[in-house]
């Protein structure tokens, strides 16, 4: 997943910094990832079972994983708090996508008679998803707006954003995960499928009740 958020109109970051249509995501599971499990594989080999207190071989690694997931914690914090707070100090209004995140990260296994498919990819799509902390990120930019006077508008969940031509309203049934250029059949119009879905969003959106 390249992309925290698509926007229809334009967000600065940083003071100075050339406004953005997307955020990069930056990955910080993925860049920590290793060296978190590499603790946690040391502490699996130094773990005694059933001793009554651990080495400080095991102790020193215990805290290493400690300290990695303390300082995953604080800066995925920092992300969304940075992102939200500009969210609501430059619009007037923030669309937003009601998204089935529990359903988004479900499992691809499937069974043993009908085992899944590209179950390997669906789990990396699954970390990326929760590592973002799309729900967090819902709720801060609700109790933000409240505090600047913000109306928060959003769209159903179920709403095909992403498929839907903003322009002409074609809808694309066959699009897929893969499909990362919507190519609209009806108006000819060619553009990111994140941000098509943003200004399907924006064009949609209903603002929610107080």
């Amino acid at each position: 997943m390249k992309t925290v958020l698509a926007l229809s109109d334009p967000l600065t970051l940083q003071r100075g910094q050339t406004p953005v249509l997307a955020v990069d995501n930056p990955r910080l599971l993925q860049n920590t990832a290793r060296k978190l499990a590499r603790a946690q594989r040391v502490m699996a080999r130094r773990f005694v079972k059933g001793a009554a207190q651990q080495s400080k071989g095991y102790e020193e690694v215990k805290a290493k994983a400690a300290k990695l997931q303390a300082l995953l914690s604080a800066r995925r914090a920092t992300s969304q708090h940075l992102l939200t707070k500009r969210l609501v100090e430059q619009y007037a209004e923030v669309a937003l996508e009601s998204l089935n995140t529990k359903g988004m990260t479900r499992s691809a296994k499937g069974t043993a008679d009908k085992p899944g498919k590209n179950v390997r990819q669906k789990a990396g799509l699954n970390r990326a998803v929760l590592d973002v902390g799309f729900a967090e990120i819902n709720r801060q930019i609700e109790y933000k707006a409240r505090w600047h006077a913000v109306t928060v508008a959003r769209v159903p969940t179920f709403f095909p954003s992403s498929k839907t031509c903003h322009r002409c309203g074609w809808i694309d049934t066959g699009q897929t995960l893969a499909d990362r250029v919507f190519h609209c059949q009806a108006c000819g119009m060619v553009i990111d499928r994140d941000a098509n879905a943003a200004h399907n969003i924006k064009n949609h959106a209903t603002p929610a009740r107080p």
